[in-house]
């Protein structure tokens, strides 16, 4: 016999199938801190370290999120706030958040357990602080010199992306058409300098309509021990700088 789904039973049917998606962890009393898979993500402005946006999420050890909502998180003594959001195609998250957190030291985070008992979740040191003004290059490009961008005294910062916008060839004068080419990624210090020469300006597809430098930085820092293999906790950010070239200024 075949079952028909009615619209009186279609709101039953879906709470079934998110609940399905759920962690069995997330109805009960919980109490045992090595059932939960923990992932921290700190995203910091490198110019300001009390600009930050912090974001926890909980598993199982099957991957499922743990939606416990008498599990409480604190960073920094301050409280994060548990969300749940219902997405497309049936689908639901949940993360504990919290921003601009005041920062000396470290980021420490403490968990609780529906139980009542206390944990130490994870700790990370912030990202240092650096100044704008020592990463230096040209406000708008030349078509007629090289792209030359510098920087000195950079901490924690290991990465730099170069992405360059094109203007392409089949642009007319009332529809602009872009594209970008493949970004170049490498590592460096905390001084140094790149060229993009001016030879790569402008080739039989396209012109150079602009390019964005992001000076990037990532680190990670310790978890407890006792949480499933696999927990993290990293801190991340970026100084971004752009060049623009005006096609209307070539010569």
């Amino acid at each position: 016999m075949i079952k028909i789904l009615t619209k009186k039973m279609f709101p039953q049917a879906l709470l079934l199938l998110l609940t399905a998606c759920q962690s069995p962890l997330s109805e009960g009393k919980l109490d045992d801190l090595s059932v939960i898979d923990a992932r921290i993500e700190i995203s910091q402005d490198l110019t300001n370290k009390n600009k930050n946006e912090v974001t926890v999420l909980l598993y199982d050890v099957d991957g499922k999120p743990i939606r416990n909502k008498d599990i409480r998180l604190k960073v920094n003594s301050t409280d994060m706030e548990y969300t749940e959001r219902q997405e497309l195609y049936y689908t639901k998250t949940s993360k504990y958040s919290a921003s601009d957190i005041s920062i000396e030291r470290e980021y420490t985070f403490q968990i609780t357990l529906s139980s009542g008992r206390s944990y130490f979740l994870g700790s990370i040191r912030p990202l240092a602080e650096n100044r704008k003004n020592d990463i230096r290059c040209d406000e708008e490009g030349d078509f007629n010199k090289d792209l030359v961008i510098s920087w000195k005294n950079l901490e924690d910062v290991n990465e730099l992306t170069v992405s360059k916008s094109v203007l392409l060839d089949s642009s007319t004068k009332t529809n602009s058409y872009y594209d970008y080419e493949p970004a170049i990624i490498k590592k460096i210090g905390g001084r140094g300098e790149y060229v993009i020469p001016k030879s790569g300006y402008v080739n039989a597809r396209s012109i150079i309509s602009s390019v964005e430098f992001k000076f990037n930085a990532l680190k990670f820092g310790t978890m407890n021990p006792q949480l499933l293999k696999g927990s993290e906790i990293w801190i991340f950010g970026h100084i971004d700088k752009i060049v623009d070239f005006d096609e209307q200024r070539r010569k």
